[in-house]
């Protein structure tokens, strides 16, 4: 999957009250990933190539998983993105197939178990290999909104804008495009050795994110669990991920555009 080279320019968001931690607005931000050009080390030449590989291995899997699915799950989930009109498939650009199926893959279920559960029960893979690590680390994945704090090829820094805090992730193409200020929706891959994305981010306009996304955001978090485990029952997370992805997808219209991973 290749990487797209468009952006929706800097975007600037105005904290938010239900947010743990307010949204960075200095400017000097967007300058902060300069001097990281001219102090490149030489280890990053080993964290790209690695990060090539699981990629690879990644997309890999994917395509196996998506032949599990059910003839039913992409109609589903399509009808809940949104992406389904008059009974049809509707997509503006080729990349909105990838967030479909990377919906499918995390979030339909079929006796409780999502395709990643049944795949790792009926073929599983050689413990402690990469594709092991791999699965294992899909069923914790990490769907959010983030805000992009600093880039330093090839890592982004992002701010959580829903449960706080940062995290780095390891992405060529995001790395290479993405801004200080940036508001993106996407899943996060906590891998034992650097996180990735799960393939797709969406950029998001600041009228976007303030009026649309942040009331959804809110109106979960109510309903959140506050205490130990998992924030959100696997219903809710997945009725939380299909409303921010569907009006993610509506605010950008024919003009969507994506970081996607690069392809190896």
């Amino acid at each position: 999957m290749s990487a797209r080279r468009e952006a929706r320019g800097d975007q600037r968001v105005a904290p938010c009250v239900f947010l743990t931690h307010p949204i960075s607005t200095h400017a000097d931000m967007t300058m902060s990933w300069l001097p990281s050009i001219f102090n490149k080390k030489t280890s990053d030449t080993d964290l790209i190539e690695r990060y090539k590989e699981i990629r690879q291995i990644a997309i890999q899997l994917n395509v196996q998983l998506v032949k599990m699915l059910p003839n039913n799950a992409a109609p589903e989930c399509g009808k809940k993105l949104g992406l389904i009109k008059a009974g049809t498939l509707i997509l503006n650009n080729d990349d909105e197939i990838a967030i479909l199926y990377d919906y499918c893959l995390h979030h339909y279920r079929r006796a409780d178990k999502t395709v990643i559960d049944r795949y790792l029960e009926t073929t599983p893979p050689e413990p402690e290999s990469d594709e092991a690590i791999l699965l294992e680390t899909m069923r914790r994945q990490r769907f959010s909104i983030f805000q992009v704090e600093e880039s330093d090829y090839p890592k982004v820094i992002l701010r959580d804008l829903v449960a706080g805090g940062t995290l780095d992730i390891v992405d060529i193409g995001l790395s290479s495009t993405a801004r200080p200020g940036h508001v993106l929706v996407g899943r996060i891959l906590p891998l034992p050795e650097f996180n990735i994305s799960s393939g797709i981010m969406i950029p998001l306009p600041e009228p976007t994110y303030r009026e649309s996304i942040a009331p959804i955001v809110e109106k979960f978090l109510r309903n959140a669990n506050q205490g130990d485990g998992p924030r959100f029952s696997p219903t809710h997370e997945a009725s939380f991920v299909a409303q921010v992805i569907r009006v993610s997808l509506q605010a950008g219209g024919m003009d969507n555009s994506f970081y996607t991973d690069v392809e190896p």
